[in-house]
């Protein structure tokens, strides 16, 4: 293991890559490696999270969630062990080369204006909304179908997983919901109902994974769910129910959400840009 490996870093928990360059938790020092860089170099969750003096249950939900509102999956999960997939050993490398051309900036005359700029960015990023609902998922709209007053968006989540959201027909046009738009999907663990088994058949709203990662207490239960498309979706449920499905890492399950249970949100709707003349 190499010496910066067993030397301690402070670090923002949320800086997940490692290198981002608006990311770090202040200026000066500039940022060490990130939980993502840690688990590729250490191959292990509980080596990268005690370097960083983070809970290891709790760097495990950072990781979920830069997967799921990642364009591409960024873990794989081995045996109870998260694994950086060949996305994310790719975005780390293109990381590395931007950390090290910014590294040249910052020693350059202009990097101080750089620096107060970087100062007044994080304290924006600290207003950024924050959502109890843990299933976040960044996806992309394949279909909507509108009636008068409701509308049904179906949403696809890779590897064949799809979600279909049953919304107004009013929010709907207001979000700019149209078949290729991005959007976040979100799902609160709570709504979502976990079956022994998988559906029969795969569609909307009912999926099929394996139990990546249970974590538990003496009365309720989360269990983490790696979809087919490497989407990591959380449940809970309590630990009696869990015991009695026999719900285990490795073992294939089955999801079940209902429509109404899905809240979706976008960067920015689409009719604001256009109002203005910009483009989304």
């Amino acid at each position: 293991m190499g010496s910066r490996l067993s030397t301690p870093v402070v670090i923002n928990p949320t800086h997940i890559t490692g290198k981002a360059i608006l990311a770090a938790a202040e200026p000066t020092p500039r940022a060490g490696p990130g939980l993502l860089e840690l688990l590729a170099e250490t191959g292990s969750l509980t080596e990268a999270a005690v370097i960083l003096g983070l809970d290891e249950d709790l760097a495990w939900h950072y990781l979920v969630a830069a997967n799921n509102l990642c364009d591409q999956p960024l873990i794989r999960t081995r045996a109870d062990q998260p694994v950086p997939t060949v996305h994310a050993r790719r975005l780390l490398s293109r990381d590395e080369d931007l950390a090290q051309a910014f590294e040249r900036f910052l020693d350059s005359p202009g990097g101080g204006a750089f620096r107060q700029f970087q100062q007044r960015h994080q304290f924006l990023r600290r207003l950024e909304a924050r959502t109890s609902a843990r299933n976040q998922f960044y996806c992309q709209v394949q279909s909507v179908r509108r009636e008068r007053v409701n509308a049904v968006v179906t949403l696809n989540l890779g590897g064949g997983d799809r979600l279909a959201a049953h919304i107004t027909a009013r929010s709907a046009e207001e979000l700019g919901l149209v078949a290729g738009r991005a959007c976040h999907a979100l799902i609160d663990p709570s709504w979502v109902e976990v079956r022994a088994e998988c559906p029969a058949e795969r569609n909307a709203n009912r999926l099929c994974g394996r139990v990546a990662r249970v974590l538990d207490d003496p009365v309720d239960a989360e269990v983490a769910i790696e979809l087919a498309g490497g989407r990591i979706l959380l449940a809970t449920m309590t630990r009696a129910e869990m015991l009695d499905k026999d719900i285990r890492p490795g073992r294939a399950v089955g999801a079940l959400i209902q429509s109404s249970q899905i809240i979706l949100a976008v960067d920015q709707p689409a009719a604001a840009t256009e109002s203005r003349g910009e483009h989304p």
